[in-house]
């Protein structure tokens, strides 16, 4: 049975397999991920584990991710006051702007250049990681990069189980609107013992509502949904689960958090 832990323990613990190659203490290094806050139960009730790359639809489902591939652009989060652009210009992707914060304007950090990440995808701009000052950020602001059905701004498959057979889900969608990822809940900052180790900073995708109100298996039974081969696809929903498609897609794109993490 799936359990909901607070809300980021198991984003912040799925970031701690972050690389650590290089960048000073003084700085985080950006990158984006996705998850999920389940918890996998024993049916006897005699452990638990966490369970990051899974989510649940209303009627009990597991869905286990095997990929995910999402594509922003526009990348832009403002800085404290009292950071200055010139102590981090030794560090910063050349591809990434920085301005000082100027008459109660705030400072910021832009990148323009289009990112893809997501399953075994980290962040870099010219095969380069991206490194930013380790300050505190309120919330990253982009768009999502305009997709074609070939190359899409959002791609999900993952795995679930149905009358005791293996299926697969395959979403996706194209977006031009804007993205922002904030702080929700219980903030994810580190612990002030770990201020100095390498740490990790960025977006998150939050894997939890997408399927939090669609009923699978009765829009399976009752043809409202169908399968191709093995295959579903929330397209092809109608009566009941004429929205599943709709709905998945404003729940990503309304998930964004934010998470910290340590560098190992």
């Amino acid at each position: 049975m799936p359990s909901r832990s607070f809300r980021h323990t198991v984003s912040l613990t799925a970031t701690l397999g972050l690389c650590a190659c290089g960048g000073p203490d003084n700085t985080y290094l950006l990158d984006f991920v996705y998850g999920s806050d389940t918890i996998l139960v024993a049916p006897d009730n005699s452990g638990s584990e966490l369970a990051p790359a899974t989510f649940v639809s209303l009627d009990g489902l597991f869905f286990k991710v095997e990929t995910l591939t999402f594509r922003l652009a526009d990348l832009r989060m403002d800085l404290p006051p009292e950071v200055r652009c010139q102590d981090y210009e030794d560090v910063l992707s050349p591809e990434m702007s920085c301005e000082d914060s100027v008459a109660g304007r705030p400072g910021a950090l832009h990148l323009p250049d289009p990112v893809e990440v997501g399953t075994g995808k980290r962040l870099s701009v010219g095969g380069e990681q991206v490194f930013i000052p380790r300050v505190y950020y309120p919330a990253i602001d982009t768009r999502w990069v305009p997709g074609t059905p070939e190359h899409p701004s959002f791609q999900l498959r993952a795995r679930f189980t149905y009358q005791g057979e293996p299926h697969v889900l395959e979403f996706a969608f194209q977006s031009d609107e804007p993205m922002r990822f904030e702080r929700r809940g219980i903030s994810t900052g580190l612990p002030k013992e770990f201020s100095d180790h390498p740490a990790a900073f960025g977006g998150s995708l939050d894997m939890d509502d997408g399927l939090a109100g669609t009923d699978i298996s009765g829009c399976l039974a009752t043809g409202d949904l169908t399968l191709d081969g093995n295959v579903l696809r929330l397209e092809t929903g109608r009566g009941a689960c004429a929205d599943a498609a709709t709905n998945m897609r404003l729940s990503i794109q309304r998930s964004g958090d934010l998470f910290t993490g340590l560098r190992l």
